[in-house]
């Protein structure tokens, strides 16, 4: 390891995030000798987005691609390995490693719930480093031990998640609908039920951009 790589803070992996419109959203240390940064879309992430030559030349999976090229080229200048939840047949395991964060957890209805973005949380990809940076470590309770009321149970119209697991295909069927277009462009109302998602800006825009990718995988 050169002395270059010695130096990287949080603080720069900040400065370098924030102007892209991402955002640290859980680290944590595999092992002695590496950390792992794990990195979602930020308050100012669709209006970058937007300006992007991904979304303006209308390129196939736009958000992926995006993230693929921004996280690259991030890596690169921090002497990191990027990692994807997409894009190979064997993604890297996120789920798991955002629960090692301690910032995630697994909810009532299966997904995961993050302590700043609730049921909103969308991981863009993660940096890998080859030695330990140093953070405040967070190692809470799950969000939803607090929550009486737990609104992401109830909340889907179709009740599409359910005990023996998710009927992806009436969340589909549903979508068709004039009922579902609120889904389309507000986003999974499961997801924002959660009292922690109401408080994460999201625009209707984005939320139709996955929706409809997410139609598309039927």
């Amino acid at each position: 390891m050169d002395t270059v790589q010695k130096i990287i803070k949080l603080s720069d992996i900040e400065s370098y995030t924030s102007k892209i419109g991402l955002e640290i959203s859980g680290s944590f240390y595999p092992n002695p000798n590496q950390t792992i940064i794990l990195l979602s879309p930020a308050d100012n992430f669709w209006d970058i987005f937007k300006k992007s030559e991904e979304y303006t030349q209308k390129v196939k999976d736009p958000i992926d691609n995006w993230s693929f090229r921004v996280i690259s080229n991030i890596a690169n200048k921090l002497f990191a390995k990027p990692e994807f939840p997409f894009g190979q047949k064997d993604n890297a395991p996120f789920l798991e490693w955002a629960k090692l964060s301690g910032k995630a957890w697994s909810s009532p209805v299966g997904m995961l719930v993050h302590n700043k973005m609730g049921l909103m949380i969308s991981y863009r990809g993660a940096l890998v480093f080859d030695y330990q940076i140093k953070f405040k470590k967070l190692y809470t309770n799950s969000p939803c031990n607090k929550c009486i009321d737990k609104p992401c149970i109830n909340a889907c119209p179709v009740k599409a998640l359910t005990s023996k697991g998710y009927d992806i295909q009436s969340c589909y069927n549903f979508l068709d609908t004039a009922e579902g277009k609120k889904c389309m462009k507000n986003s999974c109302q499961v997801r924002t039920s959660c009292p922690i998602s109401v408080a994460v800006k999201h625009n209707s825009e984005h939320s139709l951009l996955h929706m409809n990718a997410f139609k598309g995988n039927k």
